[in-house]
Formats: structure tokens, C-alpha cells, sequence
């Protein structure tokens, strides 16, 4: 599977169509048009620039404080956005 079509994968489970009920998964141009009334991004090219740059930056990593696991963005040791696992 090549990127282009995991990032068609993933624009379908972000816009919430499943390729075992849903007849617009199958149209591209229908599939970008969710896309961009949900994220405003165009099309699924844009959607995959956009993934390949955040995933550069994706990193987990426990709080030596709490012990907590978080998942998100970071700059070396610094997190720009995270969430806790």
C-alpha cells in the first residue's frame, strides 16, 4: 500500500465513511468535499502534507512527575500540543 492510498484511508475514517456502506467513499471528489466542510483542507493531497509534516513530530512519552502517558507534538523535549494515552 503506498502512502497516497493510507492517507485516502485515513481521509475516509476522518470523514467518517466506511467502504463497506458508504457509496461516496468510492468518489474522490465527494470525499474531498467532506474533507474541506469538516477541516477546510482542499483536497487529500493537502491532507497528506499535512500528515507527513505533524508526523515528524509525533512522540509519547511519561511525566516523571505523575507518571502519566501522554501522546502528541514535540520539539526535542518540549511538547507543543499533547494529550494523556
Amino acid at each position: 500500500m503506498n502512502a497516497f492510498s493510507e492517507t485516502y484511508e485515513l481521509c475516509l475514517l476522518l470523514c467518517g465513511l466506511n467502504p463497506n456502506s458508504d457509496e461516496d467513499f468510492n468518489d474522490e471528489s465527494k470525499v474531498d468535499e467532506i474533507l474541506y466542510d469538516k477541516y477546510g483542507i482542499e483536497d487529500t493531497a493537502g491532507l497528506d502534507e499535512l500528515i507527513r509534516d505533524l508526523a515528524k513530530l509525533i512522540d509519547i512519552g511519561v511525566s516523571p512527575f505523575t507518571g502519566k502517558r501522554y501522546k502528541g507534538f514535540s520539539k526535542g523535549e518540549e511538547w507543543v500540543y499533547k494529550i494523556e494515552c
